[in-house]
């Protein structure tokens, strides 16, 4: 005699095949945090690679350039620049504002303009804060490398 699955056998597989997936599903979270921190760092080193190469002297070194290696990194800021023809990013972060960093032609950081006194020399740490959790992104002095948080 042939040997089969019977009906209840099949439902029964089928109820727990639905309940792992849905107990998969639920778990699952998208990290926002981390999305947000790197299109933030990423944004900045947009702006460190602009303002590589391009010679600053020849214009008024009191004015950020916001095209050739200035950023202003704020949460209105950055959403503005989020947005590319009906593609839009949404920054899940809360509000901050850390005011201004230039890039000069070698990459080298500055706070607010491109004054001489303003070539930064101490670390810029930038607090990011989403769901009650705090990640940093660090700004390094004379180099302008960009740090990520380590996981």
């Amino acid at each position: 005699m042939k040997k089969a699955y019977t009906l209840i056998e099949l439902i029964f597989v089928i109820v727990i095949i639905g309940v792992l997936a849905g107990v998969a599903s639920s778990s699952y979270r998208p990290n926002y945090l981390k999305s947000d921190i790197e299109f933030i760092s990423m944004q900045i080193k947009q702006a460190q690679y602009k303002g590589i190469g391009y010679e600053h002297l020849g214009m008024n070194l009191a004015v950020a350039d916001y095209i050739n290696g200035c950023i202003n990194i704020e949460k209105n800021a950055f959403e503005e620049r989020a947005t590319d023809g009906n593609l839009a990013y949404k920054l899940h972060l809360d509000a901050f504002d850390e005011g201004t960093v230039c890039f000069d032609s070698k990459g080298r950081p500055y706070s607010g303009n491109f004054l001489p006194a303003n070539l930064m020399t101490v670390d810029r740490v930038i607090d990011l804060t989403f769901d009650g959790v705090t990640q940093s992104i660090t700004i390094y002095a004379m180099s302008g490398y960009v740090g990520l948080p380590c996981e």
